[in-house]
């Protein structure tokens, strides 16, 4: 009898190696990064991880400091560039990009993003500098010669107008080639795509499992036998017919070989155990702090609203920024070579603000504070906010004021008869509109302007405050910056009151400001789309 062990995995090679036409191999076949690619394709945890990362990292894009900046960026495409580069920097562990240098040689034309799988590094010089890179559309074919093409080297651009950025993180063990964070997980990924493949195999085979196969003519030389193993270790190992198979020989005269398969009682539960080790084991190679961020189950767990905007907060805090920083010192370089002091800032791109547990929490917490007229009540004024005539609007409020803590309670605007709340408006939102203006307008409710201005100390946006803080005056600046929303302000009058009539009221709102009562006054930014806003929102100039 003889065992067949049909398959052995062996890791693929990554090592740096010299080769005679002058660049370094990337792993024994030169071939590393077309594998990570391949890996990319192959697993769908993987794949679902890297794409989402890779989009964090790049959020909304990036945006210059001062028009020079911004004129250039849109002059190079440079969002459409980096958006490439930022998955291939989460798939390979770095990027490369093309900078081609304009005719005058004063500054850069145009800047693309080069697959970073089509790049090698040529050797580094007597200052451990790379001066030249090599560039195929096709490492396996041999008859295809790499152009060589000069590094980024602002005194080289009169000779060499075309010129490559090879950005690499430094990697622990590694000296011409990056690492992808994931290194440490590729077995598991490769797991991965081994049991989807299995799993096919298995239901187009109608569900077989391993088996033994008797052959009952004689026991052949061992020659013959080695040749027979070969033949089966050829055909049927893989993960197509994963396990072993038992090969036996006996002198029967019945010369029709058995295949009699093995049964596992307990398969399903290897199956399940395999499935979630694998899941797992990726998820750790990708620093994933918490599943539930990409929308993993995880048993056990309710998955709090807090936890979760914690567990984004770390994420977005040891992985997405120092992705985020890469790129943008890349960009800032390539600013300051075209002769432009432009800083690269990224557009509201922290990660909090793309998952809905952290991003909307004030957006929940306001809706549950926001309320929903009664019939008791008569809207009597819908209008913008308009600071020049906030006054008039609040001189018909006479009447004693009952302040309150409570949420739904009556307002500091309110008075027995007159209830003043806010609405989201405009009652409309586009496909990339965020999610807390999303929930807000799908809300359809009404708020105290206390509680607006209380929800600003909950998370919306994290990173949009005041120097990266993660808080904002939702009362002034509604979504974020560029946002398309505004607060409305609208006057409710109890329904047959004693005092006066609807007429009379908005008579009162039209004529009212002479010797009335002045209540606190709203903020000219309360009624302004942050589009509108200087600087569209944002703090500084952009």
């Amino acid at each position: 009898m003889e065992i067949l062990q049909l398959s052995k995995y062996e890791e693929r090679s990554y090592r740096e190696t010299p080769n005679r036409e002058g660049f370094v191999n990337y792993g024994d076949d030169n071939l590393f990064p077309q594998y990570l690619v391949d890996l990319y394709h192959s697993s769908a945890t993987h794949n679902a991880l890297v794409t989402s990362i890779a989009m964090m990292i790049f959020g909304e894009g990036f945006d210059a400091s001062d028009l020079e900046g911004r004129l250039a960026s849109d002059q190079w495409n440079l969002n459409n560039e980096l958006r490439k580069a930022c998955l291939d920097f989460k798939i390979q562990g770095g990027f490369a990009l093309e900078i081609n240098w304009s005719l005058d040689r004063t500054t850069i034309a145009n800047v693309s993003h080069l697959p970073f799988e089509n790049v090698r590094s040529g050797f580094v010089n007597e200052e451990e500098k790379v001066e030249y890179y090599y560039y195929s559309k096709d490492w396996t074919d041999k008859r295809q010669e790499p152009e060589e093409i000069c590094c980024f080297d602002v005194e080289k651009k009169i000779d060499h107008p075309t010129q490559i950025m090879y950005v690499k993180p430094f990697s622990p063990g590694s000296f011409y080639y990056p690492k992808p964070d994931y290194v440490g997980s590729i077995n598991y990924i490769e797991l991965d795509k081994e049991i989807s493949i299995y799993h096919i195999n298995n239901m187009q085979n109608g569900m077989s499992p391993s088996f033994s196969i008797h052959f009952k003519n004689g026991i052949p030389p061992q020659e013959e036998r080695n040749r027979i193993r070969m033949d089966i270790e050829r055909q049927l190992s893989g993960a197509g017919n994963a396990g072993k198979f038992i090969v036996t020989y006996s002198d029967d005269p019945d010369r029709k070989p058995d295949f009699e398969p093995f049964q596992l009682s307990d398969a399903h539960n290897q199956y399940q155990f395999l499935s979630e080790e694998v899941t797992a084991k990726i998820m750790i190679g990708h620093r994933v702090t918490s599943p539930q961020m990409f929308g993993v189950a995880v048993p056990g767990k309710l998955g709090g609203g807090g936890e979760l905007a914690e567990s984004a907060e770390l994420f977005e805090k040891n992985v997405i920024r120092p992705a985020r920083q890469v790129v943008e010192e890349a960009v800032k370089t390539l600013l300051n070579a075209a002769g432009l002091q432009s800083r690269l800032v990224p557009v509201a791109t922290e990660l909090a603000a793309d998952f809905e547990g952290p991003k909307v929490e004030a957006a929940e917490w306001l809706i549950e504070q926001g309320e929903e007229m009664g019939d008791d009540w008569e809207l009597i004024e819908d209008v913008e906010v308009d600071y020049d005539l906030e006054e008039k609007r609040d001189a018909m409020l006479t009447f004693a004021n009952v302040p309150s803590s409570k949420p739904q309670a009556k307002s500091e605007q309110d008075t027995e008869i007159i209830k003043v709340r806010y609405t989201y408006a405009p009652d409309r939102y586009s496909d990339d509109s965020r999610e807390f203006c999303k929930k807000m307008v799908n809300a359809k409710r009404v708020y105290r302007k206390e509680d607006i201005i209380a929800a600003g100390d909950r998370a919306v946006n994290p990173g949009f405050g005041p120097n990266g803080a993660d808080t904002y005056s939702i009362w002034l600046y509604k979504g974020g910056p560029r946002c398309q929303h505004f607060w409305k302000r609208q006057t409710y009058l109890r329904k047959n009151n004693k005092k006066i009539s609807v007429n009379q009221a908005k008579k009162a709102i039209r004529e009212a400001g002479v010797g009335a009562k002045r209540l606190e006054e709203n903020d000219r930014r309360v009624a302004t789309r942050p589009t509108d806003m200087p600087n569209q929102g944002f703090l500084n100039p952009r």
